[in-house]
């Protein structure tokens, strides 16, 4: 699913897997574990560093090597042009 963040490029729109307790509907206080998948356009992308996107709710983030993430397909392409948020 994850392919090389190397070749991500600026504008480029994936999604990054993120796991977050989610709160059971019988009971207020208890969760369990859930994924969810954010949306999140690449900002910076160079040979020594890695990849840094901005999330759908503005927060920044690396793409590290554990992290599962897909391409939107459609969303924008390799030459850098994406529609952005």
């Amino acid at each position: 699913m994850s392919s090389n963040a190397s070749k991500l490029v600026v504008g480029e729109l994936i999604e990054i897997k993120y796991r977050a307790a989610r709160p059971l509907l019988e009971s207020g206080f208890a969760s369990e574990p859930g994924e969810r998948w954010i949306t999140a356009q690449i900002v910076h992308q160079d040979d020594d560093a890695l990849p840094m996107a901005r999330l759908a709710d503005g927060q920044l983030t690396d793409i590290r090597e554990y992290m599962i993430w897909r391409r939107l397909p459609g969303a924008g392409s390799r030459d850098g042009a994406g529609s952005g948020f």
